[in-house]
C-alpha cells in the first residue's frame, strides 16, 4: 500500500486575525460591523491581551496580529516565521505606570510591588521606566497579570503601582491615580505593527490587501456612523468623549507614513526597532547571545 504524505491546502480562504481590544486596532472592528469585510473574507479572534496574541500567533492558531515592537522581536527570536506589514501606531503616553497615592515617581518604587503583563508592551516600558531612575525590573516585586486586570489589581492584590494601557489606562484615570511615566517619554519605542505569518502572505495575500485597506478606510472617526461608533464605545468601556481622547496620546499612522516606515532601503523601522532591541538585549528581556533579530518587513499591501 502506498504512503500517504498530506499536504497543506493550496489555499486559505478566511485568515485569521487577532484583534486586542486597543483604541487603534477598532478600525478593523468597524470595518467587520460595517459588512466591509466578511466572514468569508476575514476571520476575527477578539482577544483582551496582547501576550495572548502572541502566543496565538506563534502556535499557528491565528494567521496575523497586532504586536507590539518588543512583542514581534520576542516571537523573531524564537524562529516564527511572520513579516511586518503594516506600522499602526506609536503610543504618546497611552500606555502608562500608574501608582497609588502618594507615589511621584518611579524611583518611589524600588521595593514595591508593580503589576505587569510579562513580555508585553508594558513589561518593555517598565523597564526603560526604571532605567531612568538608575533601577532594574530585579529592584521591584513584580507581580504578573494582564491588561484587564490592572483595573482592579490595586484592592485585590495589593500592587503599589501596575502598567497599562488604553482603554484600562483611563478607566484607572477616573481614580485620580498618579501617573508616574509612560509612553511619550521614550518616543518611537512603544510602536504598534500588524503582523502575518509567511504561510499567509503566500496563501492569502488577497484577503490581507482588504484587511489593510480596511484599517486605513475607517481611520477617520468622523465618518463612523452612530450607532457602530456607540458599540465600540461600550467594547472599550469609554464614553465617546474618553474614547476621542485616547488619541490625544496614539498617533496613527496613515498608507502615505507606510513609504518611509517600511519602505526603501533603510525603513525608519529599522531605526525604531535597532533601540528597542538594544535595551532589550541590555537588560535581559531578549537573549544577550542574539546578535541580530531583524523584523522581516513584507510592504507591499502598502505601496503606493
Amino acid at each position: 500500500m502506498a504512503a500517504f504524505t498530506w499536504q497543506p491546502p493550496a489555499v486559505v480562504s478566511a485568515p485569521i486575525v487577532a484583534v486586542n481590544i486597543w483604541p487603534s486596532t477598532e478600525t478593523l472592528i468597524a470595518a467587520r460591523e460595517s459588512g466591509q469585510l466578511s466572514r468569508g473574507e476575514i476571520n476575527f479572534v477578539e482577544m483582551a491581551w496582547s501576550s495572548s496574541a502572541m502566543r496565538a500567533l506563534g502556535n499557528h492558531a491565528v494567521d496575523t496580529a497586532v504586536l507590539s515592537l518588543n512583542e514581534a522581536l520576542l516571537l523573531q527570536e524564537f524562529g516564527n516565521p511572520f513579516k511586518v506589514i503594516l506600522v499602526v501606531d506609536e503610543s504618546n503616553g497611552a500606555d502608562a505606570i500608574l501608582g497609588r497615592p502618594g507615589l511621584t515617581s518611579i524611583a518611589d518604587l524600588r521595593g514595591k510591588k508593580v503589576g505587569v503583563e510579562v513580555r508585553s508592551a508594558g513589561h518593555y516600558l517598565l523597564s526603560r521606566a526604571l532605567e531612568t531612575s538608575g533601577l532594574t525590573l530585579g529592584d521591584v516585586q513584580i507581580i504578573p497579570l494582564v491588561l484587564p486586570e490592572t483595573e482592579t489589581a490595586f484592592d485585590e492584590l495589593g500592587v503599589d503601582a501596575v502598567v497599562t494601557a488604553e482603554p484600562w489606562l483611563t478607566h484607572l484615570k477616573r481614580r485620580n491615580l498618579p501617573v508616574l511615566f509612560d509612553s511619550s517619554q521614550i518616543p518611537d519605542e512603544i510602536c504598534r505593527v500588524l503582523v502575518a505569518r509567511d504561510d499567509t502572505l503566500n496563501l492569502a495575500a488577497g484577503a490581507l490587501k482588504k484587511l489593510v485597506d480596511a484599517h486605513f478606510a475607517w481611520l477617520d472617526r468622523s465618518r463612523w456612523p452612530a450607532d457602530l461608533a456607540e458599540g465600540i464605545h461600550r467594547r472599550e468601556n469609554l464614553t465617546a468623549e474618553e474614547f476621542s481622547d485616547t488619541f490625544s496620546r496614539i498617533r496613527q499612522w496613515s498608507k502615505e507614513d507606510q513609504i518611509s516606515l517600511l519602505g526603501g532601503e533603510t525603513p525608519d523601522l529599522r531605526r525604531m526597532e535597532s533601540a528597542v532591541l538594544g535595551h532589550m538585549k541590555q537588560s535581559g528581556l531578549i537573549s544577550s547571545d542574539t546578535s541580530s533579530v531583524e523584523l522581516p518587513i513584507d510592504d507591499q499591501f502598502v505601496r503606493p
